[in-house]
């Protein structure tokens, strides 16, 4: 016969290795003449992920993350944190719109599942 706090331990165990898994992660991105360095241009986590990316730019610029529909003014000088939980997984587009309107993908976001 099972005994029941064996499978409770066991249970829990679980539950706390699946908790354990999703890590908090901090990028710094540095967007230079409207854009981001050849390495940084894509941005990969796992979902579940706690996600910060802490954003400075040399110009005014407004950036966008598609598919979690987070938009963040930049000025330059001042670091900006984009706060997220992973939740979704794809590829999306990061994109900046400058003064004039003119809008282009900087870059990507890739949430790979767990």
């Amino acid at each position: 016969m099972p005994r029941c706090p064996t499978v409770l331990v066991l249970l829990l165990a679980l539950v706390a290795v699946a908790g354990a898994v999703a890590e908090p992660r901090l990028i710094e991105l540095a967007i230079r003449n409207g854009r981001l360095p050849e390495d940084r241009r894509v941005v990969r986590v796992r979902q579940g992920d706690e996600v910060t990316l802490r954003w400075t730019s040399d110009r005014a610029v407004t950036l966008h993350l598609h598919g979690y529909d987070i938009e963040e003014q930049l000025t330059p000088g001042t670091p900006v944190a984009m706060r997220f939980t992973a939740r979704a997984t794809g590829r999306f587009p990061i994109e900046i719109h400058d003064a004039s309107g003119a809008e282009r993908t900087i870059g990507y976001l890739e949430v790979h599942p767990r």
